[in-house]
């Protein structure tokens, strides 16, 4: 009963942000094109290398990057820097019972007018689909994650690992034009 009351408050939260958001301007972009492009993700050992490449390539076109990273657990572990400009960070302590972000730096990062949001997410973690619903980015992209209506303007399908997920996406935003 309580997950089913639990799921309820989910997609209600979804269903209000979108209307917050309401109406923004759609755009496509590409690495040529882009300025600002915002990252979502949940922390694993492996997310740091595919943020490095991300890195990269934010190098290589002149790309300002800001991530988002969310630890799937209690607290932040040890060592986590504090939140910069261009990366916050933030645990399940910031998060109201049901998973809705409630960190001041969610908000700022979520009315950012980003040109491309990536949400590198392999599965569905509620913070992070609440992030990607409630944000005012023109492009919008994300894995297929089994979800009826995900909020990604471009939804790259396929079971492929992060590593392929990056190529993948260069690869994408390099033939868009």
């Amino acid at each position: 009963m309580f997950g089913y009351i639990k799921n309820i408050l989910k997609r209600k939260s979804l269903k209000d942000a979108a209307v917050r958001v309401g109406k923004r301007n759609k755009a496509t972009y590409n690495f040529e094109t882009a300025k600002v492009m915002g990252v979502i993700y949940p922390f694993n050992i492996n997310m740091a290398s595919v943020a490095g490449a991300l890195k990269d390539i934010s190098e290589r076109y002149d790309i300002e990057l800001v991530f988002m990273v969310y630890f799937p657990q209690e607290k932040l572990p040890e060592g986590i820097a504090e939140n910069t400009p261009s990366q916050i960070f933030f645990s399940d302590n910031e998060c109201n019972w049901f998973g809705k972000p409630k960190v001041a730096a969610i908000n700022s990062f979520v009315n950012t007018k980003f040109n491309i949001l990536v949400d590198l997410s392999s599965k569905e973690w509620f913070p992070l689909q609440y992030i990607a619903v409630a944000s005012h980015a023109d492009f919008k992209i994300g894995r297929m994650n089994g979800e009826t209506n995900n909020p990604y303007d471009f939804v790259l399908a396929g079971n492929v690992n992060d590593e392929q997920f990056i190529k993948v996406l260069e690869t994408y935003l390099y033939k868009i034009k």
